[in-house]
Parts: C-alpha cells; sequence; structure tokens
C-alpha cells in the first residue's frame, strides 16, 4: 500500500471514527426497548412502582455493559491486532476500567433493590441465595481486576479477567432463573431466558464499548495500525450482531406465546400486548439501521477500503 493510500486511510480512520450517529441512535433505542421489557415483566410479576422498575432495568443494563464489555476485552481486543501491543490496547483497557467501575457501581446500587424480591420466588432461598453469591462474586473480582497492574499481555484473558467474565455471565443465567421463578415458570422458559439476557448484554455491552470505549481512543490516534485494529474488532463483533438479532426476535416470541399464546387481539387490545408489539417494532428499527450504518457492513468501515487485507490485518473471522 503506498503512501498515498496509507494517507487516505488515516483520513478514512478519522471518518470512521467519526461515523456514530446511527450506533448513538441504536443505543438509545436498545435501552428504550429494553426499559419497555423490564416493565413488561415487572407488571406481569406484579409490580407496576416506578423506582422498582428502574432499578430492575439498571440492573440489566449494567449487568449488560459488563458481560458486553468483558466479552470485548477478552475476546474481541487482541493485543497481536498492532505490532506495537501497547498504546491502543492499553488506552482501551484503561478506559473500560472507567466505564466498568460505574457499571459495577450501578449495579451494587441496584441489586440492593432487586435481589430481595427474588426471595419471594417459587424456588425461595435456593434460587436467591445462588443469585446473591454470583452476584457478589462479580462484584469481587471485577473490583480485583481494577487494582490489578502489569502489562496488555498479561491482562488479556488472565485468570481473573475470565474470572470476571464467567462471574458476569453466571448472574446473568442466575437473574433469568429468579426471574422466571418469580412466575412459576418451567425449565424451558428459563433457557429461553437466559438466552434473551444474553443477547441483550452482547449488543448492549458491545454498543457501549464502541461508543464509549473504541471510538474516543480511536479519535486520540487515528493511525493506520489503529484504523486496522478498530476494523478487526468489528468483524469479529458482527458475528455476535448475526446471533443477536435472530436470538432476541425468536427468544422474545417464544416468550410473549409462554405468557399470552398467539390470540391477536390481545396483542392489539391490550396494554401489555401493545408493548410486545411496539418493542418488536423496535427490533425491525434496529435491525433498518445496522443496515443502513457503514460501521456494520461486511467489509472494512474505513471508506475507499474494501478488505482489511487492503490494511494489512490479514483474514478475520470470529475464530481465533
Amino acid at each position: 500500500m503506498g503512501q498515498s493510500q496509507h494517507e487516505s486511510v488515516e483520513t478514512g480512520g478519522t471518518e470512521l471514527f467519526d461515523r456514530y450517529t446511527l450506533p448513538k441512535v441504536a443505543l438509545t433505542i436498545i435501552l428504550v426497548a429494553s426499559l419497555a421489557g423490564t416493565t413488561l415483566t415487572l407488571r406481569l410479576s406484579g409490580v407496576g412502582a416506578v423506582a422498582v422498575v428502574l432499578a430492575k432495568w439498571g440492573y440489566l443494563v449494567a449487568l449488560g455493559v459488563l458481560v458486553g464489555g468483558l466479552c470485548w476485552k477478552h475476546l474481541f481486543v487482541r493485543p497481536q491486532d498492532l505490532d506495537d501491543t501497547g498504546s491502543y490496547c492499553e488506552r482501551m483497557y484503561d478506559r473500560f476500567e472507567s466505564v466498568g467501575l460505574y457499571a459495577a457501581g450501578a449495579l451494587a446500587l441496584s441489586g440492593v433493590v432487586v435481589l430481595p424480591r427474588y426471595w419471594r420466588s417459587t424456588a425461595g432461598p435456593a434460587v436467591s441465595g445462588l443469585t446473591a453469591l454470583v452476584f457478589a462474586g462479580l462484584l469481587v473480582t471485577f473490583a480485583a481486576t481494577l487494582f490489578r497492574s502489569g502489562s496488555v499481555d498479561g491482562q488479556f484473558r488472565s485468570p481473573l479477567g475470565l474470572a470476571a467474565f464467567g462471574s458476569a455471565v453466571g448472574l446473568l443465567v442466575a437473574t433469568a432463573a429468579a426471574e422466571v421463578s418469580l412466575r412459576g415458570g418451567a425449565v424451558d422458559i428459563v433457557a429461553v431466558r437466559t438466552l434473551h439476557l444474553l443477547a441483550f448484554a452482547l449488543w448492549v455491552g458491545g454498543a457501549v464499548w464502541n461508543i464509549f470505549v473504541a471510538v474516543p481512543v480511536g479519535q486520540e490516534s487515528p493511525t493506520v495500525p489503529v484504523v486496522r485494529a478498530a476494523g478487526q474488532q468489528l468483524e469479529r463483533f458482527r458475528w455476535v450482531v448475526r446471533f443477536v438479532f435472530p436470538t432476541v426476535v425468536v427468544t422474545g416470541l417464544y416468550q410473549a406465546h409462554a405468557l399470552f399464546g398467539w390470540n391477536a387481539s390481545i396483542y392489539l387490545h391490550s396494554t401489555l400486548g401493545r408493548v410486545i408489539v411496539g418493542k418488536l417494532g423496535l427490533i425491525v428499527v434496529l435491525f433498518v439501521i445496522f443496515k443502513l450504518c457503514p460501521m456494520w457492513r461486511a467489509c472494512s468501515p474505513i471508506e475507499g477500503v474494501c478488505d482489511l487485507e487492503e490494511l494489512g490485518g490479514g483474514e478475520v473471522s470470529g475464530d481465533d
């Protein structure tokens, strides 16, 4: 690649990190849809207090930021993407620590409201105790990662980092089980609810990482290696998007059917039914946004570069 193309790529890199209007809109829609879903599930459990709804929503969003963010840190952001493994990854790691600290704080505060409700579940102290134990484990392991010093290579997929990631996923599974248990649901509903929350977590966590971690860091130095590494991260996340969209839709429809069946009049003439329809409509809007947004197309996100290989990045896939 010649000098002129390097210069055009660096210019395109600046434009790449400025192309975040649609992703910000998408994140807003994701949060609105999740608030609607949280309101629906709590109403079905007989809870309508605004404070409880906001606490539960904050709990799920904060957990999603940690699950998705730790997934990015240990799966999608790889030090070997850069010849100089230090600066770009290190600055992203540092920035995620700040974002994650806020998320962990929000999770701790909202957990004070959310966790006691699980004592009233059909499984009683068993599911509530397990959820509380994993909750504490996540906060402790994540806090420990904040005080861990070392090289980027040492932090990448470190035992402590993977323990925090595993604890986050474990809390998500325990939360799904506790939620379903509150309504006396069956095992299949627990599995579906888990998949639904996991897809949401990867979605919102990936969006937060891109908008509040990768982009601000990339804007500081949109060089060829940084642009290439950013493109490789996005390409890996595109594999997640392919999983997220169908999973959210299918699991959402499955849960709706378990609650209301397929009687169209319920979805058209009841408040809760219209919430489900509205949430599905927001998912459709998100699908359109991701199809339109240049950040998510199956090619290099840099204008004028059709393939990451043109930047010397090699073949990128969702696998190691």
